[in-house]
């Protein structure tokens, strides 16, 4: 990125929640963060010189893009325009085989915070990957057409073919019914995270509103 390479891909992500109407105090419910997370996420875009505050004490803090800020969700927006490459497929699989986190992502395919935040922008705009902000962070997952073009870009790399030194050929193949198996493995072990997931939130949901009910119990409104 132009800007600064330390961006990473929560950056961005926070960048592009970013509206004029946005304050401080309500960043962390646009990013699914606590407040406390949210002001560090702030302070660190500050740190940055991507965001700046508008100070009234009267009202909310708002946050505004700054030149720099702008400049790279417009990076962000044209290089998602660019077509599917080598890294891009590196990234899927990547991702197929487990890799949900960009700090993991990054140091698989040993490349930086800001070229992977990019990435990520791009094949989430192509509708390869979608994601998720949850406690200060981004964790990516992959679509139905991510994990086609997984199949797809995997059979073309499948066939290693080297020379012995008696001259012979040895072929080392990748089965498409071993492809297949491998995508539909990546597919269970992400829905089962999901599931895994869905279940922790509706449980916490459940005490949230047993301690409610007990609060207005105490207090005799029910």
């Amino acid at each position: 990125m132009a800007t600064d390479s330390s961006i990473t891909f929560m950056d961005l992500a926070c960048l592009l929640k970013i509206t004029p109407d946005t304050v401080l105090e309500k960043l962390g419910g646009l990013i699914n963060a606590s407040y406390f997370d949210a002001v560090n996420m702030a302070g660190t875009l500050k740190q940055k010189g991507l965001i700046d505050f508008t100070s009234n004490y009267s009202e909310p803090s708002k946050i505004v893009l700054t030149d720099a800020g702008k400049k790279v969700i417009e990076e962000a927006e044209a290089k998602s325009k660019e077509p599917f490459d080598a890294l891009d497929s590196e990234v899927l699989k990547q991702l197929a085989g487990g890799k949900r986190l960009p700090l993991e992502l990054a140091a698989s395919l040993n490349i930086g915070a800001s070229v992977l935040a990019l990435r990520i922008y791009k094949l989430y705009k192509q509708g390869y990957v979608i994601y998720e902000l949850k406690n200060g962070g981004a964790e990516i997952m992959l679509t139905e057409s991510g994990f086609l073009k997984i199949k797809e870009i995997q059979p073309s790399q499948a066939q290693n073919v080297s020379k012995t030194e008696g001259g012979k050929v040895n072929e080392t193949a990748v089965s498409k019914q071993d492809i297949d198996e491998q995508v539909i493995h990546a597919i269970n072990e992400q829905k089962k995270t999901i599931k895994t997931e869905r279940k922790a939130q509706i449980i916490a949901t459940i005490v949230l509103i047993l301690i409610l009910l007990y609060v207005l119990y105490i207090k005799g409104i029910i």
